[in-house]
């Protein structure tokens, strides 16, 4: 009888997750690395997996809900870990650790797996992610448009996802045949971010350019700029891009150039081989790697 007890007590805590549909995706990447510089070389071998638990169901009244765990295969938060509720007229709200209103725009110039890609180590593509994310009801055919917003924690504590000061942000992004265009803006304090990206795509050539601007104060401003270009053939993927970094009105920063050749084995395996070099960040740092990725 205690058991028959115990049985029907456990499943009643258990029954309202019958009730969601439940998903297990993620990847695992092996990558070997030559790293070089001015001053010294480093070889070595990494493995990068992670994995993620999604969960979706529906409430009585018929919004949408759903939760993402990302796990590292430690056990530890890879981030990206949210709740979103959508449905009815407000479009969709997402809590947690969400890409903000500049992480919204970023990366459309960086295909690359493994290599560094982004430009100077204190780059201004270094932006926080959003605590909330607000995505409004489509208004017009390919117009989208974001508002996030974070609290100033200072990013404390384990599962934190803000700033040091209130950060609040919003993208506006078009797209049609195949030419996209988006536009944002982020301040946190006296730090403000604006930037726009555009992509191009036709029969398996893709085109991106990125330009941003971070003004720390009323005379000091970085400036970045990346250009991007993939061409597919086949399984197989050709990938370029260049980012310029610089102070307006003064020196060059850090002057980035990549390469990468991507072949896709076909279910969720693919083989990569890539490059970058640096040509005036100190050190002028060159990176080399193979590898290969299984995607579930």
């Amino acid at each position: 009888m205690k058991k028959i007890i115990a049985a029907a007590v456990a499943t009643a805590f258990v029954a309202p997750a019958f009730a969601a549909d439940v998903t297990l995706t993620g990847s695992s990447e092996w990558s070997y690395v030559d790293n070089s510089t001015t001053s010294a070389t480093t070889k070595n071998s990494q493995m990068d997996t992670a994995f993620k638990i999604g969960a979706s169901t529906e409430t009585a009244s018929g919004l949408s809900v759903s939760a993402s765990i990302v796990m590292n295969a430690d056990g530890t938060n890879d981030g990206g870990n949210t709740i979103q509720i959508s449905g009815g007229d407000f479009g969709s709200i997402s809590l947690g650790d969400n890409a903000g209103a500049m992480d919204s725009i970023d990366g459309a110039t960086d295909p690359f797996k493994v290599v560094d890609h982004d430009a100077s180590s204190a780059s201004v593509q270094n932006f926080s992610d959003a605590a909330v994310a607000w995505t409004l009801p489509v208004i017009a055919e390919g117009l989208s448009v974001k508002v996030a917003w974070s609290p100033a924690d200072a990013e404390t504590g384990a599962n934190a996802a803000g700033t040091t000061a209130d950060q609040s942000g919003v993208m506006v992004g078009y797209s049609v045949a195949g030419l996209g265009i988006k536009l944002a803006q982020q301040d946190t304090a006296t730090d403000k971010d604006q930037g726009m990206t555009l992509t191009y795509a036709i029969e398996g050539l893709g085109l991106a350019y990125e330009t941003h601007q971070n003004k720390v104060s009323a005379g000091t401003k970085t400036n970045y700029n990346a250009y991007g270009a993939t061409y597919s053939m086949g399984d197989i993927t050709f990938a370029y891009s260049n980012v310029l970094e610089k102070v307006s009105g003064g020196a060059d920063l850090s002057d980035r150039t990549s390469f990468g050749i991507h072949y896709d084995l076909g279910g969720g395996v693919l083989a990569f081989a890539e490059s970058s070099s640096e040509n005036i960040e100190s050190g002028k740092e060159d990176e080399t790697a193979i590898g290969i990725t299984v995607s579930f």
